[in-house]
């Protein structure tokens, strides 16, 4: 049995920047990843993916200088070499293809037992991302047999796919994006399943509405603000990315739908809530950028003045065609891509620091009773702004930063 100091579960950029600033700190440290190194961005992102922050928000700590500093945006395979470059300069221990069992108390701190060995570590960060097991709803089980299904985090690209039209579920950004490129490099009629939504301006106040997401968070470290130029809405990679929304679904023929509600025999049963759904997020968007002009005041924030609304991504109620239902041979549905996000398991930790639901109780991020520290969780943020969490890499620095300075703090206590 070997012992650290620290042993972080997580093999992503979140585990290895953690890995980064305990290294800075002479803190013995083991990362377990329980499938391979960057795995989630080796395997589980489809060919033409592209970040959703455009390069400058990307923050890795002793890299940034090689990462260029405009408003373009990385494609998967640019990133992946970016994180695998960054893996050899930080060079942390780690074990791969190692699945933890258990995490108890023992009398040296924690016990974790592996299918590789134990290992005892006086703290333990958690690195596994919000949301890090696929999930795809119950009533997938009722769909017959002859559609293909498959979750987006299996999702390559169209060829996967199966004879007939497809039906993507989920309003999220890799819904829409999916959706979009079915569409565009396919000849098949697309429809696209949403429910509620809590969108933001694409550009707000001249800078990218991610950004302004994870300063809402509570996040403010990284580098300074690039504001969007003229000359950056002639670069195709900006304007390509720009353009996967909703509002670009519909210009595009993908017909969007109201939640999927049931399944009964061949047809797919669709909410008629969708007008509903519409003046919610258009309510919800005004919101956020109502919350984002009184955050540049509270913060004594120098952004330029002007907006580009062209870019909020209101949906055009007048071309939503009414569908309540679709009938699986009358529609020639084929596949279904559900894109519908991702669950948290910590059954794992057998620690007295999950609540009922088996989430953890924890206070910015680091749990109350226990030297357990999750990474990228626990902000206090909005309560009212139900998207407002770190998102992208922007916000992979400082999460990583402060979770290692509660861990250096609680060691000195």
């Amino acid at each position: 049995m070997r012992y650290f100091n620290t042993i972080i579960v997580g093999g992503g950029p979140s585990g290895i920047t953690c890995s980064y600033y305990l290294k800075m700190n002479n803190i013995e440290h083991l990362i377990i990843e329980k499938g391979e190194m960057l795995q989630t961005w080796k395997y589980e992102r489809w060919d033409s993916f592209y970040l959703v922050t455009p390069n400058w928000m990307t923050n890795l700590p002793g890299l940034d200088h090689e990462i260029p500093y405009n408003n373009e945006y990385m494609s998967k395979d640019e990133i992946l070499l970016v994180f695998e470059r960054y893996l050899k300069f930080v060079c942390p221990e780690y074990m791969e293809n190692t699945k933890i069992g258990r995490i108890s108390k023992c009398d040296e701190g924690y016990l974790v037992q592996t299918d590789q060995g134990d290992f005892v570590a006086e703290h333990i960060i958690i690195a596994t991302g919000m949301y890090n097991n696929p999930f795809i709803p119950g009533i997938s089980d009722k769909i017959p047999e002859k559609v293909f299904q498959m979750h987006s985090s299996v999702y390559r690209n169209p060829d996967q796919l199966k004879a007939g039209n497809v039906v993507v579920v989920g309003s999220g950004w890799s819904g829409v994006q999916i959706a979009l490129e079915i569409k565009k490099m396919t000849s098949r009629d697309v429809y696209l399943s949403i429910g509620s939504m809590t969108p933001l301006p694409t550009v707000y106040r001249n800078v990218n509405g991610v950004y302004w997401l994870n300063r809402l968070s509570g996040f403010k470290k990284g580098k300074a603000i690039l504001s969007y130029h003229l000359d950056d809405f002639k670069n195709a990679n900006i304007i390509n990315k720009l353009n996967q929304n909703l509002k670009q679904c519909q210009l595009e023929g993908v017909e969007i739908l109201g939640r999927m509600t049931d399944v009964e025999g061949n047809r797919l049963i669709f909410s008629d809530s969708l007008l509903k759904s519409i003046e919610d997020a258009d309510d919800y968007l005004d919101k956020v950028k109502l919350r984002i002009d009184e955050h540049i005041i509270s913060e004594n924030m120098e952004v330029p003045n002007g907006t580009l609304d062209h870019y909020n991504n209101r949906l055009d109620s007048d071309m939503l065609v009414r569908i309540s239902e679709l009938d699986l041979d009358d529609f020639k549905i084929g596949n279904i891509v559900w894109s519908t996000g991702f669950k948290r398991d910590y059954s794992w930790i057998d620690l007295p620091i999950l609540n009922e639901e088996g989430l953890p109780v924890v206070e910015d991020g680091e749990s109350i009773s226990e030297n357990i520290y999750f990474c990228s969780l626990g902000l206090k943020v909005d309560t009212e702004l139900k998207s407002a969490f770190g998102v992208g890499l922007y916000a992979i620095n400082e999460s990583a930063e402060r979770t290692v300075q509660m861990l250096l703090d609680n060691s000195k206590k």
